[in-house]
């Protein structure tokens, strides 16, 4: 163990803190990981969607106390253009009223009186008399509206004082909640390292994304019919011609996959497309939404019924930007690439299918061609 002194110096070197607390959040995420999964019986998605869940939460938590901390930083700027504002009024009329006040003093009461005597006619005291007035009025005036800028400046320099705590406070929330992500986001990296090291947590992961490909195929199966009395669409038309619902490459195709770590056998009922996270994802053709939600094993997903008997489904999404029941037209964004639901980072899974049975898509899409 290292002595006291030895451990400070260590601490005082540039990033030493920082590293070591790395170290430390990792550990803790490693050992919740083999917590999470250490019960054989659990499932090894229901733990992911947990995991994403979690990270959902802290991450909207953390967007939610950063726009507080913005909007509490934006009404502190104001308070301090509103106290600096009301500062320039009350030195302005200060500085209007001083040498009036100065020449008046310098008159005195007995000034005044001679510039009353001086008059050469009634009218002309009556004239003097209402000139003295409204300058006696205006230097009131100009005294009361340099008060009223001190009352200003005073208020504005409470807010802005009640402000910077508010902001101190909500800055400091804003940065436990970012900590809070990033333990999250950890925990779930590394959850997602163990089930691509081991190869038990593996074969679960394989086994259960199996079971969910059939969930899914019994789901479609159960979509609505396309309206009645709806002309053809013509889909089929487009074999081999259709684009890539996101600009990317196939990285794994169509039917059996065997992973070259464990060699194990999946079967895919679609490709994925490697593509930039946050990439916009786009209907291939004209269609209505039939599904935009959750689903087990494939994340955030959107099916389009493109009549017919075909549908396109995308998974995995980052957000959805579209709604069940709605029309759209060939390029219209359905989502963002993510990876939601997903064991392999973020990516699109794209499916076509033709009365409910898997194509290989690559035989449809022109860039697959």
């Amino acid at each position: 163990m290292l002595a006291p002194a030895v451990l400070a110096l260590a601490l005082a070197a540039p990033g030493a803190r920082a590293q070591l607390d790395a170290l430390e959040a990792r550990r803790r995420a490693e050992e919740t990981a083999v917590r999470m999964l250490a019960q054989q019986e659990r499932s090894v998605l229901d733990t992911l969607a947990e995991s994403e869940t979690a990270l959902a939460e802290a991450v909207a938590g953390w967007r939610q106390a950063e726009a507080a901390r913005a909007a509490a930083a934006a009404s502190l700027e104001r308070a301090r253009q509103d106290e600096a504002a009301a500062q320039a009024r009350m030195q302005a009329r200060l500085a209007a009223l001083r040498p009036r006040l100065e020449a008046r003093a310098r008159l005195g009461r007995t000034g005044e009186l001679q510039i009353l005597l001086a008059s050469r006619s009634l009218a002309d005291l009556v004239k003097r008399r209402y000139l003295m007035d409204r300058i006696l009025s205006r230097d009131l005036a100009l005294l009361g509206e340099a008060q009223a800028a001190k009352q200003d400046r005073e208020r504005a320099r409470a807010a802005r004082q009640h402000e910077a705590v508010r902001l101190a406070t909500l800055a400091e929330e804003a940065t436990e909640r970012r900590e809070q992500a990033a333990a999250r986001r950890e925990e779930r990296e590394t959850l997602l390292a163990a089930l691509r090291s081991a190869r038990g947590f593996h074969e679960r992961a394989a086994a259960e994304a199996s079971q969910q490909s059939r969930k899914l195929a019994e789901f479609v199966a159960t979509l609505p019919p396309a309206r009645a009395g709806a002309a053809p669409s013509g889909f089929a038309t487009h074999r081999g011609r259709l684009p890539l619902p996101a600009a990317g490459t196939i990285s794994v195709g169509f039917g059996k996959v065997v992973n070259p770590k464990f060699n194990t056998i999946t079967v895919q009922n679609g490709v994925d497309i490697a593509a930039p996270a946050g990439a916009p994802v786009r209907a291939i053709a004209p269609g209505r939404v039939v599904h935009a939600g959750w689903f087990k094993g494939y994340g955030n997903i959107v099916i389009v019924d493109h009549g017919d008997g075909y549908h396109t489904l995308v998974a995995h999404l980052a957000s959805m930007q579209t709604a069940m029941g709605e029309d759209v037209e060939a390029g219209a964004v359905l989502g963002t690439v993510g990876d939601s639901g997903s064991l392999k980072g973020p990516y699109l899974y794209f499916e076509i299918r033709e009365r409910g049975r898997p194509v290989d898509p690559a035989q449809w899409l022109s860039a697959a061609r």
